[in-house]
């Protein structure tokens, strides 16, 4: 039999590891070994804690929002492909799914410039992303990426801005150039 140890913990987040306990049918030590153990996991994976449940949830926020995960670069490589086969086409598909996430995010958010912001930033993780405010109502809006390929950097540049229409933005400038998107909008 193993050595026990006492630990200390707040009270409030003491009585919820009881409450967690009490609703998993576990003993509060058993729950704590638990959540130890899962810490020292993370841990051992080069992970805190906290930085293995922002990735689970993370996940969760793709999976909600229609996302999957997929070979990056074989992925720009196909959009290019189409992209030079018929760019009308591309813009069309990726204008309509930039509506699509515009409306998402305009029904199902107190506030879907800022919730809408931060999806295109996971969208466009490891890229640099930035949106900011300018004078009065304007917003630039900027992603680079060195991977982007010319195709798809002008249809997610599409994408952006047919999302920020549907919440009541005009383009003011639209550059995009391989890697390379900036958006000036103001609000309409």
């Amino acid at each position: 039999m193993s050595k026990r140890k006492m630990l200390a913990a707040e009270e409030d987040l003491a009585n919820r590891v009881a409450e967690l306990a009490e609703k998993r049918g576990l003993t509060v030590y058993q729950t704590v070994n638990d959540i130890l153990e899962q810490a020292i996991r993370a841990e051992e994976q080069g992970l805190n804690l906290k930085e293995a449940v922002d990735r689970r949830g993370d996940m969760e926020r793709a999976r909600e929002m229609g996302l999957t995960f997929t070979v990056e670069h074989l992925y720009y490589q196909v959009v290019d492909a189409a992209f030079v086969k018929d760019k009308e086409k591309m813009r069309d598909l990726w204008r309509d799914m930039g509506f699509w996430y515009g409306k998402y995010f305009k029904n199902r958010s107190k506030e879907p410039v800022k919730d809408l912001t931060e999806a295109i930033g996971f969208l466009t993780h490891g890229s640099q992303f930035n949106a900011e405010k300018g004078r009065g109502d304007e917003l630039t809006v900027s992603c680079i990426n060195e991977r982007y390929t010319k195709g798809y950097t002008e249809v997610f540049a599409t994408f952006i801005e047919a999302a920020f229409q549907v919440l009541g933005y005009k383009t003011l400038e639209n550059e995009a150039s391989r890697g390379i998107i900036r958006l000036r909008l103001a609000k309409e």
